[in-house]
This record gives structure tokens, sequence and C-alpha cells, in this order.
């Protein structure tokens, strides 16, 4: 695809990514004739808010593939995945820390009292990490691990609705659902650079895009409210949206809430990474989200008021990024992600210290 230069006022690195605005170079869009990203977004919020997504649901209760499932194109989106494992789970990481400003989304979460504290939010978030990786390493057939894995999680999700309904009169529907996915995949689409990601090309997003259309038709979502779209540039246009029309702002808002299941996610996780920290990720999370690195500085008050253990901390941050450039760092870092996720499963020694041996397993796999 042809480029256009869409910011000619910035100055541009070597990798053509802009680091002072959100435009840098992109390719010319693609987009279906007709189609508003905007107007994705508005019909999501508002129609997708009162569309249930569980078991009162037609969709919900469809058990089984979308017709569009490639199965070739699902296997290259996981590779995809390993490829840049170290940065997919960043990705994830302040994708999830943002999306728990979502305050109708969080609201049901501490309803639950799953995560309210370091060792609840162990136990989900190490659960999540554990069910997202049969999704990259399983066969999708009715039946597999995988499959029985998204079923448990749909079990999940229909409880915790059911429950929110009788506690908050509010029930899990298509725009929570499309909030959560784009925590697994939005910040990919649209901060792949500041996740360490290089090099991406058409054919592997496409890839990776089309696992994520898949596992949210799987969990009940509804195409019209799916973010993934068959056409990639439609996707990183309602991406783009979201970003800066729901996320970025709810952030902003620094809600109390928020910060407190910030804090015990990345204190709960602390014992899968030690290098988390809840104000340098956060302030990360904050470079990433504006695709701003001009506030690394003295200039910004934020940064002035860090210590210097957690300025040490996002300068390695930043300085990790830019190396994943080279495959050698990219394979080294890829390497000790996987060591992370494997200790995790069978060792979890770290946990051992803060939450006792008997109860720092986590035990999905065994049904599996």
């Amino acid at each position: 695809m042809p480029l256009e230069k869409v910011c000619k006022s910035c100055e541009l690195n070597e990798s053509n990514f802009c680091l002072t605005c959100t435009a840098g170079l992109r390719r010319k869009s693609n987009t279906s004739k007709g189609f508003s990203a905007q107007d994705f977004v508005e019909h999501l919020l508002t129609k997708g808010s009162i569309a249930p997504c569980d078991e009162t649901a037609d969709q919900f209760n469809n058990n089984k593939l979308p017709p569009y499932y490639d199965e070739e194109m699902y296997i290259r989106g996981q590779k995809f995945f390993h490829k840049h494992i170290f940065g997919m789970f960043l990705g994830n990481l302040l994708g999830l820390m943002a999306g728990l400003s979502i305050q109708s989304s969080l609201a049901v979460l501490i309803m639950t009292k799953m995560s309210g504290s370091d060792y609840t939010a162990y136990k989900r978030y190490v659960s999540t990490i554990l069910h997202m990786m049969i999704w990259y390493d399983s066969d999708f057939k009715p039946g597999s691990r995988l499959w029985k894995s998204l079923e448990n999680v749909k079990q999940k999700h229909n409880s915790a609705s059911k429950k929110s309904m009788c506690v908050l009169k509010y029930r899990i529907n298509q725009k929570d659902m499309a909030l959560a996915q784009f925590g697994f995949m939005g910040l990919i689409v649209t901060r792949n650079q500041l996740l360490g990601i290089h090099d991406m090309n058409d054919d592997e997003l496409e890839c990776f895009l089309h696992v994520w259309r898949v596992i949210g038709y799987v969990l009940g979502m509804e195409e019209q409210y799916n973010l993934c779209r068959k056409n990639i540039d439609e996707t990183k246009a309602i991406c783009h949206e979201i970003l800066t029309r729901v996320i970025t702002p709810t952030v902003e808002e620094k809600q109390t809430n928020h910060l407190d299941m910030v804090n015990y996610l990345i204190n709960g996780l602390r014992t899968m990474n030690p290098f988390l920290e809840t104000k340098t990720f956060m302030f990360y999370m904050r470079i990433v989200l504006n695709n701003d690195l001009t506030c690394v500085g003295n200039n910004d008050l934020e940064y002035r008021l860090m210590s210097n253990d957690q300025k040490f901390r996002l300068r390695a941050i930043l300085l990790t990024i830019k190396s994943l450039q080279y495959s050698l760092v990219r394979i080294l870092l890829n390497s000790l992600q996987w060591f992370s996720v494997w200790i995790i499963k069978t060792y979890p020694y770290l946990a051992f210290y803060k939450f006792g041996k008997a109860n720092s397993y986590v035990n999905i796999m065994r049904t599996y």
C-alpha cells in the first residue's frame, strides 16, 4: 500500500514512527465505502450498551465456530503472538490497566470481589494469562483445550452477569465485551511501536486480528459490535476512535477506584515480574495512550514527582522498547517471557513468599 505523510511538522525516527503525535507515516486508508469509525463507535456505545452478552442472548448460546473461521490464518495469528510475546504481554498489561478505568465494567469487577486485593488480583489475572496462553497455543476445534477454555470463560462471564443483574441491575453487554476485547488487541493495533512490536506487516496483523475476531464471536459478541473486522484499516480506525474517545479520557479522570484496582493488579503480578511498579507503569501507560514521549523530562510535573527508582524503571522500559527492533534482543526477551509463564504455571516461587505456597498455584490447566 502507498504511504502518505500525515504529519508534516514532526521529525520521524528511522522506523518512520512519529514520537510526538499520533500521525507518523501511515498507509492510505482502504476502508469500505461508506464506513465510518465514528458511527461504529457511536453505535457500540449506545446500542451495544443495551445488547446483552450472556445467556439471555442468542449469539452467546451459539456454540459454533464462525463461518469465516480460517484455520491457517488462526495459526499464523498465534505465531505472530509468539514472535512478539514480550511486546504482546506489555500491550495486554497496559490495555488491562486502561480498561480498569471503565466504570461500568469496573463496578461489575468490584461486585464479584475477585480483584479487590493483591491476592485476589493475582489469582484472577494469572488465570486470565493461562487461559490466554491456551488460546494462542492450542487447536481451535470443538472439544479441544482451547474450546473448553473459552467455555469456562463464558460460564464465568455469565455467572458474573447474573449476579450483577441481581445486585447492580446491570447486565454484561456487547459494549463491555468490545472494550474488554480492546484490552487484548487495541494497543497492538494502534501503538505497536511503543510496545516494542516493530516491523509489523499487514499480513501478520490481519491474522492476529482474525484470532480475536473468532474469539470474540465464540465468547458471544455479535458481528456488528466486534472490533476486529475483515478489513484491517477499519479495525485500526475503530481502535483509534475508541482510544481517543473512550479509553484516554476515562484514564485521565484518575478515579480513585481505578487507581486502587491498578495497584492490586500490579502488586499481584509482581510475583510474575518483579520489575512491575505501579507509578512507573501508570506513567508509561500515559505515554502510550497519548503517543507522546515529550513528557519524559523535568518539564513534566508528574515526572518530577517520581522517585529515582521509578525514573530508572521508566528509562529501562524506553531502552527495552527501542532495543526490541533487534532480533537478538527480541528473541532473548521473548525467552524470558516464556520462562516467566512457565514458572507461574509450574512453580510460582515468588508468589510463595507473598501469598504462601498453598495459595500460589492457579490450576485452571488441570481441567483441560
